[in-house]
Order: C-alpha cells, then sequence, then structure tokens
C-alpha cells in the first residue's frame, strides 16, 4: 500500500520511568548458566543490551501514555479540548476493554476527541500516523494525537515465571526476546502540511501474515510470555524490507541515501542494525541505537528517536528523515518525513 503524506508532526513527548535493569541482571534471575547453561552475559552480548527501563508497581500503560501526551501537548502549545482524535497503539494496554484510548482521553480531559486503539505488535505506533494522516486528508481531525505506553517488563516477569517449570536450553531461547523489552511511553501530536513540501511525504506499508507463527504472546486462554523465533524472524524481518526500501527510496521519494539527515529502523538489537545498514547502504552514523540503553521500546522505539533528535537540535527544518518501521506478524512500513520547526 503507498499513500502521499498529508500531515506533519508538531508535538513530540516521551516519558521514561527512572529505574534500570541490567541483561546480566535478568539472567542471574533466573540462573541461566547453571539451569540453561547460557552465560550471564550471553543477552548483552547477543543483541547489544546493557539495560532497560522499568515502570513502578502501580503505573498502567495509560499512565505512561499521558504523561507522554501531556508534553507533546505543551510542545505544540494545544489544550486538551483541541485534540480532535486519539489513537492508542501499544502492545500493551491497561484492559482489554475498555480501549485503553478511553482511559488516555479521560485523564487528559481530551473530551472533544473522538478516540480507538490500534494493535500491531511492534508497529502500531506507525499504523496509528498513517492513520491520523488519513484522517487529517479528509478534514475530520485537525489535531490529533497518537500516542502509546509501552510496559516490557511485562513480559520479561511472565518469561521468569515460565522459566520456573522449563529446563532445556531451547525453552530458553524460545522466550529470551521477552528480557530485550523496556518500557516508555511516547506520543506525536499531528496537524496538517503547510506546505505540501514539509511533513510526511508518503508512507508505503505491507503485511506478510505467512510469518504469523515466528512470535506469539498471549491469547484467550493463555495471558503467558512472547515465544519468538528470533533468528527466523530477524532474518525474513531483513529480507521482506530490502525491496519496499528502494522502492519507496528511489521511486517515489526520489531521494539519496546522502540527503538523510536521519534514518530510524526499529530497534531489537545492534546486530540487526548493523545488518540492515548493510542491505540498504545508509551508514550507521544517521541511525540512532538507543536499543543499547533502553531495550526493544516495542510501539514506543520510532517516537523515542524523533523526540530525541528534537530535544537535541539533530534535527532543523528542511531536513530529511527516513522511517522503517517493522513488526512480528510481519507488518512493515516506509516513511519519508521532511521535518518541518515546532
Amino acid at each position: 500500500m503507498y499513500t502521499r503524506g498529508h500531515s506533519r508532526i508538531v508535538g513530540t513527548g516521551v516519558y521514561l520511568p527512572e529505574e534500570r535493569v541490567s541483561s546480566r541482571q535478568l539472567l542471574e534471575q533466573c540462573d541461566s548458566y547453571n539451569r540453561f547453561g547460557i552465560r550471564h552475559n550471553w543477552l548483552e552480548r547477543t543483541t547489544g543490551i546493557k539495560e532497560r527501563r522499568v515502570t513502578p508497581a502501580g503505573v498502567l500503560p495509560s499512565d505512561m501514555a499521558v504523561l507522554a501526551a501531556r508534553e507533546a501537548m505543551e510542545r505544540a502549545a494545544l489544550l486538551p479540548s483541541e485534540i480532535d482524535a486519539i489513537i492508542y497503539t501499544g502492545l500493551t494496554r491497561d484492559f482489554t476493554e475498555p480501549a485503553t484510548a478511553h482511559i488516555v482521553q479521560a485523564k487528559l480531559g481530551a473530551d472533544n476527541a473522538t478516540v480507538f486503539d490500534v494493535s500491531n505488535a511492534c508497529h502500531g505506533f506507525m499504523n496509528g500516523v498513517h492513520l491520523m494522516d488519513s484522517l487529517i486528508a479528509t478534514g475530520q481531525v485537525r489535531r490529533g494525537l497518537v500516542v502509546t505506553g509501552e510496559q516490557g517488563s511485562l513480559f520479561a516477569r511472565r518469561a521468569m515465571e515460565a522459566l520456573k517449570n522449563l529446563h532445556s536450553r531451547e525453552d530458553f531461547l524460545s522466550l529470551a526476546a521477552n528480557f530485550t523489552v523496556g518500557d516508555a511511553g511516547a506520543a506525536f501530536v499531528m496537524a496538517p502540511k503547510v506546505d505540501p513540501e514539509c511533513g510526511f511525504m508518503g508512507f508505503m506499508l505491507q503485511s506478510q501474515g505467512r510469518h504469523a507463527n515466528l512470535c506469539v504472546a498471549g491469547g484467550p486462554l493463555n495471558d503467558g510470555p512472547g515465544f519468538t523465533d528470533m533468528p527466523t524472524l530477524i532474518c525474513e524481518g531483513l529480507k521482506l524490507l530490502t525491496q519496499p526500501f528502494r522502492e519507496f527510496m528511489y521511486e517515489r521519494l526520489q531521494w539519496s541515501v546522502n540527503e538523510l539527515k536521519k534514518y530510524v529502523f526499529h530497534q531489537v538489537g545492534t546486530k540487526v542494525l548493523l545488518a540492515h545498514s548493510r542491505l540498504v547502504g545508509v551508514p550507521l552514523a544517521i541511525m540512532p541505537r538507543p536499543v543499547e540503553t533502553f531495550g526493544n521500546l516495542i510501539t514506543a522505539n520510532i517516537p523515542f528517536c524523533i523526540h530525541n533528535f528534537v530535544l537535541r537540535n539533530e534535527v532543523l527544518a528542511g531536513d530529511k528523515v527516513y522511517l522503517s518501521g517493522i513488526g512480528s506478524g510481519i507488518s512493515l512500513s516506509q516513511t519519508g518525513l521532511i521535518w518541518t520547526a515546532q
């Protein structure tokens, strides 16, 4: 699916909890060496993830989303009453019912907004951005909020519990991806373009459901951890990304790599970033790597990177930013963004 872009980002926000948990601590906690023959430095050595953030007890996904949303709205100089739509995109939610977007709306006091959830594994936020762009294109929304609150630590705790009754190295490896994820909230406020040569220039999306069995978590009778064939998932995802990148970058956008200020690829580990850099010919110097100190932030990955660019003045008006999203299933997106002053 290809569509042109009609919107821009006018505010970004992030919430990060204070507590840090290292990869070594997690493997020590489950006694990985004595029980599974996995050394305590294995996770950091394999993924490049040194630590991740963990929310305090009692904090809900909606709480993280609201804190990020308030910062984004402040940066956009908007009151809650001026928000027309809220899309919550997190993999983790407060409840199965109601949609977490309703809880976010109530906590923000954004009573004029239409709200709903979108769920698509790690790709949910980019789906939310695409949907909000479409609502803006039709004139139904002037100011829209796309928001997430991810508690990856929930999956780590569930995996730790499951491992109490498991004994093989293969069992551990099927659950290891649960230890790569971290906690964060993130938000974008989106608005119509003020110039056709700025903001989101286009979106290319695809889904390949034949790979849906490579990462499975939860279900009607099972609220457990995720079971992931990580090597195959990464391999297939990288293969699928190569062709749409070339089509979108060179044919649709008609950009070249040396024009890019930043290239944001979904963060699951440093080896994946290195492999993707080689495959598409993008220099590592323009690819942020927060995964090393924050882990895989699930749907908060890409907006977290964009927010950091804003805080550090790493992108200026007119800079070209390329976003490459991916989530298990497999779903993928390629997005071109020309930055505008917020």
